[in-house]
């Protein structure tokens, strides 16, 4: 039998380099990941180890209280400094990502769309630059994260999808982008790219995992399906709808992020945000939701308890006063006090607040490692050498139902003061 006529076999998975390649420590992952010849399925776990350090007998430790971590982020900071530039003076070409975050930090997909927008703009050459467009204005190192260069809509704070579609289709026109990455949200993101994707007539990529055989001249992607755990593969498309984790953030160099042409703002802003422009969409305000039913995931504020907690009513009635979701550890959780639906950690929930008050939580590894993406962290405890107390931004060293009760006198204060105000 010829060489032609051999029948085709049927690539198998290979649970040894799956391992290995979802282990950045491994010692063979560089070369694994270099070669690309593996099979993946299944999705990326975040690595509880990945942040440690080694004792002077060489024996690798978990990072508790965030010291090392933080001299490691100094570190980096100075090396970032030394690092090569990537410098496109003039781009011939743009693979646009659009963040519609509106913290003022990147997030972690954010940094990861950035990393898939550097492979893809360098399968089309050296030139090929990448464009960040922010939907809210937003401040952090864009040119650490991949950005050449950098474009803020600047939107108001209401929701506004037309006028931001507006926005894309005139940058469409203006820079014919050989890509657009948005995240695979159902907010603003994953809602404006299948909406830019009906405008070009074209099936975007959902639930995009990352690239297949980035050497071969048709890449492929790999997509989350609709049974849970499993993946498809199918054509690189247009418009890619990510999800987190579809790549490695950039290493090893840094880019300009620069602004784009004053211009080119101008006629953005002018055809997407004219006032004059008639829209379907309005936006009628801000709409009540319990803070309750909210899930832990998309919250902006969490009141977490933990075992330090000795008054669970005065919790609930103190959460209920500042608006917050309500969040817990997980000895509060085994202890019956809260559901496990509320725990936070690494075998719980992964959180990213923008402020997260802890109450009564020591700081157990995998809790930190939950809340790690928290923007502001508050801890009360009567314990001022407990982990948690290392980690926050801003610690209340004092019994926890006082805390809480003097929270709640001072909003009901506040909202009383606010009616007799009105009142008169």
């Amino acid at each position: 039998m010829s060489d032609d006529t051999k029948p085709s076999v049927p690539l198998r998975r290979n649970r040894r380099l799956e391992c290995i390649a979802r282990n950045r420590l491994h010692p063979e992952h560089a070369a694994l990941m270099a070669s690309q010849n593996i099979m993946l399925g299944g999705t990326n776990r975040k690595d509880p180890h990945h942040v440690g350090f080694f004792t002077p007998e060489g024996i690798k430790r978990i990072d508790r209280s965030g010291e090392t971590s933080a001299a490691a982020g100094i570190a980096a900071k100075s090396v970032e400094q030394s690092l090569p530039r990537k410098h496109i003076a003039s781009p011939s070409g743009y693979v646009v990502v659009v963040s519609d975050g509106d913290s003022e930090k990147l997030s972690t997909l954010d940094k990861d769309m950035l990393g898939l927008a550097q492979q893809l703009a360098a399968r089309h050459g050296d030139d090929t630059a990448v464009l960040l467009v922010t939907v809210f204005a937003r401040h952090d190192d864009f040119s650490a994260a991949g950005a050449d260069r950098v474009l803020a809509l600047n939107a108001p704070a209401t929701y506004s999808p037309e006028q931001w579609l507006s926005a894309l289709l005139s940058l469409e026109s203006s820079l014919m982008p050989v890509h657009w990455i948005f995240p695979d949200s159902g907010l603003v993101g994953g809602d404006l790219g299948r909406k830019l994707s009906v405008e070009f007539n074209e099936r975007p990529a959902t639930r995009v995992r990352g690239l297949v055989d980035t050497q071969a001249e048709n890449v492929q992607i790999e997509c989350g399906s609709g049974d849970a755990g499993r993946t498809v593969t199918r054509q690189l498309a247009r418009v890619l709808l990510v999800e987190e984790q579809v790549a490695d953030p950039i290493s090893g160099y840094v880019t300009d992020a620069s602004s784009m042409e004053s211009s080119l703002i101008d006629t953005l802003l002018k055809t997407a945000f004219d006032t004059d422009q008639a829209c379907a969409i309005e936006d009628a305000g801000s709409v009540a939701v319990d803070p309750k039913n909210i899930p832990l995931p998309e919250t902006g504020f969490i009141l977490s308890g933990g075992n330090g907690v000795r008054n669970w009513s005065l919790f609930h009635q103190c959460a209920d006063a500042l608006g917050a979701t309500e969040g817990a550890s997980r000895v509060a959780v085994d202890n019956g006090h809260m559901p496990r639906t509320t725990q936070v950690g690494a075998s719980g929930t992964y959180v990213n607040a923008k402020v997260y008050i802890a109450v009564g939580i020591s700081g157990a590894i995998q809790h930190l490692q939950g809340m790690t993406q928290c923007d502001t962290v508050i801890a009360i405890n009567a314990d001022p050498a407990c982990d948690m107390i290392k980690r926050a931004d801003l610690s209340i060293i004092a019994d926890s139902s006082e805390v809480m009760q003097a929270l709640v006198d001072a909003v009901q204060g506040s909202k009383t003061g606010k009616e007799l105000s009105d009142a008169s």
